[in-house]
């Protein structure tokens, strides 16, 4: 027997479609640390993409609020949407604060930072896309999370690594510690709420295995 009825199939591809957006968020940061051109294209195309998340994310908010059959329970539908609109936003300023900031080309922590948050992303997509099959891939879910959380924990790696670094390097040029400091911290709290929703995927899927 389905947990889930047919009328809650426009929810799921909300999900999905909201999980796309962080992805293509992902895919343009990664873009600009390892190009930083034409930062004018990529800031106009950011801001395409961050209100197509808003208009996803008030969709989500509003069948949420009107459907009586859910997913799952409604706090927790509740706080993936949250989470995810959380995680949009905080690439967003990562993106703002190295073009807002003109702090130069990113480095290399910056980009090994970026490449695993970006790794995150895509394996948040997988779990989020798996969501309506999730009586047949619970375990499929619970994988993709537990490489969440251990990408997390690398992440930690990197960010105290990279920020002692600054503090090295930039010891005489307080401005340009603050500048990239803040980017090392958009980063890391973005994987954090990547590892939110990773811990409260794991939770949904035990409650239904």
């Amino acid at each position: 027997m389905r947990l889930f009825g047919k009328k809650d199939e426009q929810l799921f591809l909300l999900f999905n479609e909201s999980a796309r957006v962080v992805v293509r968020g992902g895919e343009i940061l990664q873009n600009v640390v390892h190009d930083y051109r034409d930062l004018d294209v990529k800031m106009a195309k950011l801001t395409a993409m961050e209100h197509e998340g808003d208009r996803i994310i008030q969709e989500l908010m509003r069948r949420l609020n009107t459907s009586f059959i859910l997913p799952f329970d409604r706090e927790d539908a509740f706080q993936l949407v949250q989470k995810l609109a959380t995680t949009l936003d905080y690439i967003t300023g990562i993106i703002d604060r190295m073009i807002l900031y003109k702090a130069g080309d990113p480095d290399l922590q910056v980009k090994k930072m970026v490449e695993v948050l970006s790794e995150s992303i895509k394996l948040m997509e997988q779990a989020f896309n798996m969501l309506d099959k999730i009586e047949r891939k619970n375990k499929e879910i619970i994988d993709c999370c537990k490489k969440i959380i251990k990408l997390e924990k690398k992440q930690d790696n990197l960010y105290r690594n990279g920020v002692a670094r600054l503090f090295e390097e930039h010891e005489n040029d307080p401005i340009q510690l603050i500048k990239w400091r803040e980017v090392y911290e958009h980063i890391e709290m973005a994987q954090d709420y990547i590892e939110d929703m990773a811990d409260l995927l794991i939770n949904i899927c035990v409650k239904y295995s």
